[in-house]
Protein backbone atom coordinates (compact mmCIF):
# COMPACT_ATOMS: atom_id res chain seq x y z
CA UNK A 1 0.00 0.00 0.00
CA UNK A 2 0.82 3.70 -1.02
CA UNK A 3 2.11 5.88 1.69
CA UNK A 4 -0.41 7.97 0.03
CA UNK A 5 -3.47 5.25 1.03
CA UNK A 6 -1.68 4.45 4.38
CA UNK A 7 -2.05 8.25 5.09
CA UNK A 8 -5.97 8.52 4.40
CA UNK A 9 -6.83 5.28 6.09
CA UNK A 10 -4.93 6.56 9.24
CA UNK A 11 -6.84 9.87 9.00
CA UNK A 12 -10.08 8.20 8.53
CA UNK A 13 -9.77 6.03 11.77
CA UNK A 14 -8.40 8.79 13.48
CA UNK A 15 -12.22 10.71 12.37
CA UNK A 16 -13.59 7.85 13.40
CA UNK A 17 -11.87 7.52 16.63
CA UNK A 18 -13.03 11.32 17.00
CA UNK A 19 -16.67 11.04 16.41
CA UNK A 20 -17.00 7.74 18.59
CA UNK A 21 -15.70 10.13 21.05
CA UNK A 22 -17.91 12.41 20.55
CA UNK A 23 -20.69 10.61 20.53
CA UNK A 24 -19.75 8.47 23.58
CA UNK A 25 -19.38 12.14 25.59
CA UNK A 26 -22.91 13.27 24.16
CA UNK A 27 -24.48 10.14 25.27
CA UNK A 28 -22.60 10.43 28.52
CA UNK A 29 -24.39 13.61 28.33
CA UNK A 30 -27.66 13.09 27.59
CA UNK A 31 -27.28 10.68 30.53
CA UNK A 32 -26.32 12.80 33.04
CA UNK A 33 -29.47 15.45 32.36
CA UNK A 34 -31.93 12.56 32.33
CA UNK A 35 -30.79 11.63 35.85
CA UNK A 36 -30.57 15.43 36.82
CA UNK A 37 -34.07 15.31 35.73
CA UNK A 38 -35.13 12.46 37.63
CA UNK A 39 -33.14 14.18 40.73
CA UNK A 40 -35.24 17.22 40.34
CA UNK A 41 -38.64 15.59 39.61
CA UNK A 42 -38.31 13.85 43.13
CA UNK A 43 -37.19 16.80 44.99
CA UNK A 44 -40.17 18.79 43.56
CA UNK A 45 -42.61 15.95 44.37
CA UNK A 46 -40.41 16.06 47.73
CA UNK A 47 -41.61 19.44 48.16
CA UNK A 48 -44.65 19.38 46.61
CA UNK A 49 -45.56 17.05 49.42
CA UNK A 50 -44.15 19.15 52.22
CA UNK A 51 -45.92 22.04 51.25
CA UNK A 52 -49.25 19.68 51.09
CA UNK A 53 -48.58 18.68 54.39
CA UNK A 54 -47.99 21.70 56.29
CA UNK A 55 -51.33 23.26 54.46
CA UNK A 56 -53.30 20.31 55.66
CA UNK A 57 -51.84 20.55 59.13
CA UNK A 58 -52.78 24.67 59.14
CA UNK A 59 -56.08 25.55 60.55
CA UNK A 60 -57.80 28.94 60.40
CA UNK A 61 -56.50 29.59 63.76
CA UNK A 62 -52.77 29.99 63.55
CA UNK A 63 -52.90 33.43 62.85
CA UNK A 64 -54.97 34.75 65.22
CA UNK A 65 -53.33 36.38 67.63
CA UNK A 66 -55.50 36.96 70.05
CA UNK A 67 -57.53 34.00 71.73
CA UNK A 68 -59.19 33.12 74.62
CA UNK A 69 -56.92 31.43 77.89
CA UNK A 70 -55.88 27.75 76.84
CA UNK A 71 -58.07 27.50 73.61
CA UNK A 72 -56.34 25.31 71.18
CA UNK A 73 -56.14 25.30 67.62
CA UNK A 74 -59.76 23.95 66.97
CA UNK A 75 -61.45 26.66 68.50
CA UNK A 76 -61.84 24.71 71.64
CA UNK A 77 -62.02 26.38 75.68
CA UNK A 78 -60.57 23.58 77.94
CA UNK A 79 -63.10 23.46 81.44
CA UNK A 80 -61.52 22.34 84.11
CA UNK A 81 -63.15 19.30 86.61
CA UNK A 82 -63.41 22.89 89.36
CA UNK A 83 -65.63 24.25 86.08
CA UNK A 84 -62.88 27.25 85.41
CA UNK A 85 -61.07 27.56 81.94
CA UNK A 86 -58.31 27.80 81.06
CA UNK A 87 -57.29 23.83 81.59
CA UNK A 88 -58.45 20.25 80.86
CA UNK A 89 -57.24 17.55 83.41
CA UNK A 90 -55.91 14.34 81.80
CA UNK A 91 -59.39 12.00 80.60
CA UNK A 92 -60.43 11.08 77.25
CA UNK A 93 -61.37 14.21 75.49
CA UNK A 94 -65.42 15.43 75.11
CA UNK A 95 -65.71 17.86 72.66
CA UNK A 96 -69.12 19.83 72.32
CA UNK A 97 -70.35 22.27 69.89
CA UNK A 98 -72.97 24.37 70.64
CA UNK A 99 -74.55 27.56 69.01
CA UNK A 100 -76.47 29.85 71.72
CA UNK A 101 -79.18 30.82 68.71
CA UNK A 102 -79.23 27.21 67.43
CA UNK A 103 -82.88 25.63 69.56
CA UNK A 104 -81.02 22.21 69.47
CA UNK A 105 -78.48 23.47 71.04
CA UNK A 106 -81.18 24.73 73.30
CA UNK A 107 -82.91 21.62 74.03
CA UNK A 108 -78.85 19.87 74.65
CA UNK A 109 -78.10 22.34 77.17
CA UNK A 110 -81.53 22.07 79.14
CA UNK A 111 -81.87 18.40 79.36
CA UNK A 112 -77.72 17.28 79.21
CA UNK A 113 -76.25 20.77 81.62
CA UNK A 114 -76.59 18.27 84.83
CA UNK A 115 -74.60 15.18 83.25
CA UNK A 116 -72.10 17.19 81.35
CA UNK A 117 -71.52 18.81 84.89
CA UNK A 118 -71.07 15.35 86.61
CA UNK A 119 -69.02 13.87 84.42
CA UNK A 120 -66.64 16.68 83.91
CA UNK A 121 -66.30 17.18 87.99
CA UNK A 122 -65.73 13.15 88.59
CA UNK A 123 -62.98 13.18 85.84
CA UNK A 124 -64.72 10.92 83.44
CA UNK A 125 -63.96 13.29 80.38
CA UNK A 126 -61.78 16.54 79.88
CA UNK A 127 -64.50 18.63 78.99
CA UNK A 128 -64.09 21.35 75.62
CA UNK A 129 -66.89 23.75 74.67
CA UNK A 130 -66.90 25.00 71.10
CA UNK A 131 -68.92 28.09 70.65
CA UNK A 132 -70.02 28.47 66.79
CA UNK A 133 -71.93 30.64 65.14
CA UNK A 134 -73.90 28.14 62.49
CA UNK A 135 -77.71 29.30 62.82
CA UNK A 136 -76.74 33.58 62.84
CA UNK A 137 -72.90 33.87 62.31
CA UNK A 138 -71.06 36.80 61.04
CA UNK A 139 -69.46 39.86 63.35
CA UNK A 140 -73.21 40.91 64.04
CA UNK A 141 -75.25 37.91 64.03
CA UNK A 142 -76.24 37.04 67.34
CA UNK A 143 -74.87 33.62 67.02
CA UNK A 144 -71.75 35.27 67.67
CA UNK A 145 -73.07 38.19 69.44
CA UNK A 146 -73.80 35.42 72.75
CA UNK A 147 -71.06 33.41 71.42
CA UNK A 148 -68.42 36.03 71.60
CA UNK A 149 -69.53 37.37 75.05
CA UNK A 150 -69.43 33.77 76.62
CA UNK A 151 -65.74 33.86 74.96
CA UNK A 152 -65.14 37.33 76.89
CA UNK A 153 -66.18 35.73 79.96
CA UNK A 154 -64.18 32.35 80.08
CA UNK A 155 -61.00 35.01 79.12
CA UNK A 156 -61.26 37.72 81.43
CA UNK A 157 -64.00 35.69 84.41
CA UNK A 158 -63.28 32.38 84.09
CA UNK A 159 -65.19 32.11 87.50
CA UNK A 160 -68.46 32.97 86.06
CA UNK A 161 -68.03 31.24 82.68
CA UNK A 162 -70.29 28.45 82.79
CA UNK A 163 -73.15 30.27 84.87
CA UNK A 164 -72.82 33.01 82.05
CA UNK A 165 -73.79 29.55 79.48
CA UNK A 166 -76.43 28.74 82.13
CA UNK A 167 -78.09 31.95 81.88
CA UNK A 168 -77.59 32.17 78.24
CA UNK A 169 -79.55 28.72 77.52
CA UNK A 170 -82.21 29.54 79.86
CA UNK A 171 -83.09 32.51 78.58
CA UNK A 172 -83.52 31.08 74.89
CA UNK A 173 -85.46 28.11 76.49
CA UNK A 174 -87.49 30.52 78.59
CA UNK A 175 -88.78 32.01 74.87
CA UNK A 176 -86.26 34.40 74.17
CA UNK A 177 -85.68 34.51 70.44
CA UNK A 178 -82.33 36.13 70.67
CA UNK A 179 -79.81 37.67 72.92
CA UNK A 180 -79.16 41.41 72.12
CA UNK A 181 -76.50 43.36 73.52
CA UNK A 182 -78.32 45.00 76.73
CA UNK A 183 -80.04 41.31 77.23
CA UNK A 184 -75.91 39.96 77.21
CA UNK A 185 -74.69 42.97 79.77
CA UNK A 186 -77.53 41.88 82.07
CA UNK A 187 -77.17 38.36 82.40
CA UNK A 188 -73.30 39.11 82.80
CA UNK A 189 -73.82 41.45 85.90
CA UNK A 190 -76.57 38.73 87.20
CA UNK A 191 -74.13 35.84 87.32
CA UNK A 192 -71.13 38.04 88.82
CA UNK A 193 -69.31 39.31 85.44
CA UNK A 194 -67.76 42.63 87.04
CA UNK A 195 -68.57 45.63 84.08
CA UNK A 196 -65.36 46.27 83.72
CA UNK A 197 -65.47 42.78 81.69
CA UNK A 198 -69.13 43.00 80.53
CA UNK A 199 -68.02 46.67 79.03
CA UNK A 200 -65.84 44.79 76.96
CA UNK A 201 -69.09 42.23 75.38
CA UNK A 202 -68.67 44.75 72.24
CA UNK A 203 -65.44 45.72 71.69
CA UNK A 204 -64.59 42.81 69.46
CA UNK A 205 -61.70 41.60 71.68
CA UNK A 206 -62.48 37.83 70.31
CA UNK A 207 -64.24 38.99 67.04
CA UNK A 208 -61.43 37.30 64.33
CA UNK A 209 -60.49 34.55 66.76
CA UNK A 210 -64.70 33.44 67.00
CA UNK A 211 -65.54 33.49 63.30
CA UNK A 212 -62.24 31.81 62.65
CA UNK A 213 -63.32 28.99 65.52
CA UNK A 214 -66.62 28.92 63.27
CA UNK A 215 -64.87 28.02 60.24
CA UNK A 216 -62.50 25.79 61.87
CA UNK A 217 -65.67 23.80 62.97
CA UNK A 218 -67.10 23.35 59.51
CA UNK A 219 -63.12 22.28 57.99
CA UNK A 220 -63.48 19.58 60.86
CA UNK A 221 -67.07 18.34 59.75
CA UNK A 222 -68.88 19.85 62.34
CA UNK A 223 -72.31 20.39 60.19
CA UNK A 224 -74.81 21.21 62.79
CA UNK A 225 -74.90 22.09 66.78
CA UNK A 226 -74.74 20.34 68.95
CA UNK A 227 -72.26 17.81 67.96
CA UNK A 228 -70.67 15.90 70.41
CA UNK A 229 -66.92 14.19 69.86
CA UNK A 230 -65.13 11.72 72.39
CA UNK A 231 -61.54 11.46 71.82
CA UNK A 232 -62.75 12.89 67.90
CA UNK A 233 -65.48 10.40 67.17
CA UNK A 234 -68.33 11.61 66.79
CA UNK A 235 -71.34 9.65 69.47
CA UNK A 236 -75.06 10.25 68.21
CA UNK A 237 -78.20 10.46 70.82
CA UNK A 238 -81.54 12.04 71.11
CA UNK A 239 -79.91 14.84 72.78
CA UNK A 240 -83.37 16.51 74.02
CA UNK A 241 -83.46 12.97 76.27
CA UNK A 242 -82.33 13.59 80.15
CA UNK A 243 -79.59 11.30 80.57
CA UNK A 244 -78.82 10.57 77.34
CA UNK A 245 -75.33 12.12 77.17
CA UNK A 246 -74.26 10.09 80.66
CA UNK A 247 -75.25 6.51 78.69
CA UNK A 248 -73.30 7.63 75.42
CA UNK A 249 -70.28 8.54 77.04
CA UNK A 250 -70.64 5.60 79.15
CA UNK A 251 -71.10 3.01 76.55
CA UNK A 252 -68.39 4.74 74.49
CA UNK A 253 -65.75 4.86 76.93
CA UNK A 254 -66.62 1.21 78.22
CA UNK A 255 -66.20 0.29 74.82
Amino acid sequence: MSQRRKAKAASRREEARREAERLLRQARRRRGLAVLGVVLLVVGLAVAGVIIWQGAQATYLDDVSRRPQGSDTSGGIPVSADGVPGTAPDAPRLDVYLDVQSPASVAFWTAQAEDLERLRADGTVALWLHLVGFVDGGINGFSTRAGEAAVVVADRSPEQFLAFLDGAFARRAAGAEKLNDPDLAELGLEVGVSQDVVDKFTDGLFDRWFVAATQQAERDGVEDTPTIRLDGRTIEADWAAEGALAEAVGTAVAG
